[in-house]
Parts: structure tokens; C-alpha cells; sequence
């Protein structure tokens, strides 16, 4: 039995034409039987072994193979490997260099048939044993090393290494070299800042941490504005404030801070701290007041306009000397943008990049070398610059710097987005990353010995499969061996697996990684990742 189905096509209000379509009754559709994939993987035990390094000989599992072995492709990630054997039920191939976790797949023209998930495993390494699963349950923004082989992390966390303490780990900790929570720190209820914490410092002489952010109060301490000491065991510093009637108020230790975030810090030769972040204005609580008509204690908060970038006394009072307008009594001129990268040189000069083209009034290219005075330092030349923002930049122990961001040209050469500039701000005609990330670079890092970490937002990176995460050798290429991890993702999506900081553990080949993503190498690492690396 066959049923009959008239298809009418309706072109304006013209009826064009009725063709006549047959279906059968058991409800095969009138454009042939379904297309069957050519080949199949087996459901189970589909590659043995199950992990392994570059060059390891492995055997997928399924049928079909034979029929198509022409035309076959297998990738590890995105990454040919070398076919040794084909059977209709069997591809025996090898893990191919550069070829790294994710899944294996294959190709047979342009049709794609995803397979197994597969661990590669080589020198650069995730250390499992580091409690990373713990971790922090919100970004953690920065880490230092301090005494006692511990570390400083602060970030925006609430928790830390699921430590069940009554108020939870506030934005600010200390950890232990092994990963897990120093607890001869003071955390709990009512302590830590009121909002996140990004630059830190620590002061030796002094037992204390310098620490910025974006907060207005630090413990039970109120008016402490994004800039606060910290003592070596918890707390902020303090100081006692006599008011008017003759109470005493507590207070930070610093005179001042400012509204807005400040998201680097940095102490001179001279004690003297420079402060970069988005604020305008130096804030000064004044607690010598009284109300007019009752004449009880008030409290007044004196503001001084500074654009971005501020110097400091000691102790925390406006630095009146550094790019100041005495005149006017304001901070002078500084960017027309946003800074996002910044170095304090040995000399107290300051390397700043963004997305700027002016300071002070004078051209510049997005990146810029400030005298220890804050005034331009036009020794510094990057010429015509980038043609989009500097995210970040990395120095070099031989003072050569490697530049990242989205840009596509610097001083009208053709880059991959990371170029790297020698010391006087020329470019580097050694360095060549050809053509770069196929999205966005954020974050760079430096291994000792000269190989470079990049991280941002991309799929591929020198036309390798990178999840967000690559190693280049120091001239720029993809590094082959450094290369087998799965890279960066936060909870399965990539692009919010941030990357903030990478840095070297004394003494060991290893590094610690910290930022907004809670996997690497698709396994859970909430925020915070130790690296091996031989």
C-alpha cells in the first residue's frame, strides 16, 4: 500500500506547480534510506593503551577502516599522527609530536568522526599530587613567594583548600609550597578586605605585605581605601586616631589610599611605593572634625585628582613630586587609555602598555618608559607601536621584553600578536611566533632557561590544536616537547578559562599558575595549578 502526498509550491500569488511524492507505508522518507557512517569506534576499550607519550604505538578499536584507508586521517587534537597498520577492525598509528590531550578523531575527506578521549603525557607536566581539586572556589588574581618557602595568594575567593574554617578564607591567604592552607594565618569572620585583592608586595624589613585592590575596609577597620598593610600573621595594619572628643579611633596605618582599583604596587629603592590601577582620585580620610551645630566627631575624606598612576610616601601620603601639578594641586596628565601591564625596573623606572597612544600629552605606542620622576622617558622608543592594545608583557633577565595582545601589526610589521621589543623599546628581529594565536593572548609567562608560556582565548596557535594555553621556545616556535597537556578551560568553557599569573618555584623545576579557569589538561584544577618540567 502506498499513500500519495502533493507538495504545492506557492511563488507570489501564483500557484507554480504540484509535484507528486511517494512514501511508503513503513514511513521511509521519499529521499532514500538513511546515510550510515562509514566507519565506527568501539564502544568500549576503543584505543589501547588508554594514555601515553609522543611516539608510543596505540590501536584504535572499530570497523570500517579498511573500506576507506586511502583516505584516512587520524588526529590526536587536532594533530595528524602517522598511520603504521590499517584492518577493517584496527588502526595501529603512533602519538604524533605535538599532539596533545583531548580527543582522537578521524578524518576521511571532510567528514569527521570524534573517538576516544586520550592523556598525552610528556615533560611539561601537571603535577596530580599539588591539591588543585581544593583550591580556591573564585579567582585567585596574584601569588608571591615570602619566607619559610610559603606563597601569598589573593584573589576574590571566599574559600581555600575546603578548609571549614568559620567565615570562611577571605580573598587573601597564605599556602604552603605543597598547596594546602597555612594555618598559622589569621582568617575567619571579620577578617580580609571588603573587596578583591590583585597587587602584592612583600616588605621584608618592615614583616608585612603591601596589598592593593578594590576595597574600603580591611577587617573591622573602616576607610581603608585599595592599598593597605597586612602583618606577617594576619591583620591589617593599624594605627590609633584621637578624634575631636577624645576617642580613639582605629585606623589603617596608611595616611591614604584611592577610589577606585588599584592593580599594581610597587616599592622603590627609597621606600617610596608607586601605585597604577583605574582611579582618579588620592583619598585622605580626615578625623580632626566636628559637626557644626551638635559638634560631634565627623569625618571628612580630602581628595586630590591623580589620573592612574600615584606615588606615595612611606607613609601612604601623596608623593607631591612625582608627575604632579603644584599648581593646580593635581596629578598631571598621564594615559588617554587603559594600562594593563606593568614592571618596575632595576633602575625604579617604570615600564607601563596598554591601550593608550598618548602620555602626558606626547604620542606613544601603547607602551611606554617612565623616569623615576613619572615623566616620559623618550630614550624608550617603540616607534609607531601596535595597531590594538598591549594585554601584557614579560621582562626578560636580559632586560629584552616579549609584548602580547590582540594586535595584528607592530610598527607596521606583520606579527601573530606576541612580538618581543630589546631593551630601548626596537624590535627584536630574532623572535618569530609567525602567525600567532587564532584569538586573543592575554597572559605571558617566563620559565627560567628562556621558554615562554602564553595564555589567552584561542583555539590554535601557530596552526597547532591549543587550548588556550601554549609553550614556545625562546625565539618563538611551539615548543614540541613542552606541548602534550590539554591546556585551560573553566568548567568546559574555554573562553572563560582566564589565566592570570605564572610564576617560578625557587629551587624547583616547577611553576605555580593561578587564575579564573578550574580545569588544565581536562582535569579540575579550581584556580590554581602546579607545573613540573624537566
Amino acid at each position: 500500500m502506498k499513500r500519495t502526498i502533493y507538495v504545492c509550491i506557492l511563488l507570489g500569488s501564483l500557484l507554480a506547480a504540484c509535484t507528486k511524492e511517494t512514501v511508503n507505508s513503513n514511513a521511509q522518507g521519499p529521499y532514500g534510506d538513511p546515510v550510515l557512517p562509514a566507519i565506527n569506534f568501539a564502544e568500549e576499550s576503543a584505543i589501547i593503551p588508554a594514555k601515553g607519550k609522543v611516539g608510543d604505538e596505540v590501536v584504535l578499536k572499530g570497523k570500517g577502516f579498511l573500506a576507506v584507508k586511502d583516505n584516512l586521517k587520524v588526529l590526536f587534537n587536532g594533530t595528524a599522527a602517522p598511520i603504521i597498520k590499517v584492518t577493517d577492525s584496527t588502526i595501529t598509528v603512533t602519538v604524533p609530536e605535538l599532539g596533545s590531550s583531548g580527543s582522537v578523531s578521524a578524518q576521511i575527506g571532510q567528514e569527521f568522526y570524534f573517538g576516544p578521549y586520550f592523556p598525552v603525557f610528556g615533560p611539561f607536566q601537571m603535577d596530580t599530587i599539588f591539591p588543585s581539586v581544593r583550591g580556591g572556589n573564585g579567582g585567585i588574581f596574584n601569588v608571591i613567594p615570602v619566607p619559610g618557602n610559603k606563597y601569598m595568594i589573593g584573589g576574590e575567593f571566599s574559600e581555600y583548600d575546603n578548609s571549614a574554617i568559620a567565615g570562611g578564607v577571605n580573598r587573601f591567604a597564605r599556602i604552603n609550597a605543597d598547596g594546602t592552607l597555612d594555618r598559622t594565618y589569621a582568617y575567619g569572620t571579620n577578617t580580609g578586605p571588603s573587596g578583591p585583592i590583585y597587587p602584592m608586595v612583600y616588605m621584608a624589613d618592615e614583616l608585612q605585605y603591601l596589598v592593593g585592590g578594590n576595597f574600603s575596609g580591611y577587617d573591622q577597620v573602616s576607610n581603608v581605601y585599595s592599598i593597605a598593610k597586612v602583618n606577617a600573621n594576619g591583620g591589617v595594619s593599624q594605627r590609633s586616631v584621637s578624634r575631636p572628643s577624645g576617642a580613639v579611633t582605629p585606623a589603617s596605618a596608611l595616611e591614604g589610599g584611592f577610589r577606585g582599583t588599584v592593580a599594581g604596587l610597587f616599592v622603590q629603592s627609597d621606600k617610596k611605593i608607586i601605585a597604577i590601577g583605574g582611579f582618579r582620585y588620592y583619598v585622605r580620610p580626615n578625623y580632626n572634625l566636628t559637626t557644626v551645630e551638635s559638634g560631634v566627631d565627623s569625618l571628612h575624606l580630602d581628595s586630590t585628582m591623580v589620573q592612574n598612576i600615584a606615588r606615595l610616601h612611606p607613609d601612604g601620603t601623596l608623593d607631591s613630586s612625582y608627575h604632579y601639578d603644584l599648581v593646580n594641586h593635581q596629578g598631571k596628565v598621564t594615559v588617554n587609555g587603559s594600562i594593563s601591564s606593568y614592571y618596575m625596573l632595576a633602575d625604579d623606572k617604570m615600564l607601563i602598555a596598554g591601550n593608550f597612544t598618548t602620555y602626558g600629552g606626547q604620542s606613544i605606542g601603547r607602551i611606554a618608559r617612565l623616569n623615576t620622576d613619572g615623566s616620559l622617558d623618550v630614550s624608550f622608543n617603540p616607534g609607531a607601536g601596535p595597531d590594538q592594545a598591549i594585554s601584557d608583557f614579560a621582562v626578560q633577565p636580559d632586560g629584552k621584553i616579549i609584548c602580547a595582545g590582540n594586535f595584528k601589526k607592530f610598527s607596521g610589521v606583520n606579527t601573530g600578536g606576541i612580538v618581543r621589543l630589546n631593551a630601548d623599546g626596537s624590535m627584536d628581529a630574532t623572535f618569530n611566533a609567525g602567525e600567532g594565536a587564532d584569538g586573543y593572548v592575554n597572559r605571558l609567562g617566563l620559565i627560567p632557561g628562556g621558554n615562554i608560556i602564553v595564555a589567552g582565548s584561542f583555539r590554535k596557535f601557530g596552526g597547532v590544536t591549543r587550548s588556550n594555553f601554549v609553550v614556545l621556545t625562546p625565539t618563538g616556535a611551539v615548543h614540541k616537547t613542552y606541548n602534550t597537556n590539554g591546556g585551560v578551560t573553566f568548567a568546559g568553557n574555554a573562553p572563560l578559562g582566564q589565566v592570570w599569573k605564572v610564576l617560578p618555584m625557587t629551587g624547583q623545576n616547577a611553576l605555580l599558575m593561578i587564575g579564573s579557569f578550574s580545569q588544565f589538561d581536562y582535569r579540575q584544577a579550581n584556580r590554581i595549578v602546579r607545573f613540573t618540567y624537566q
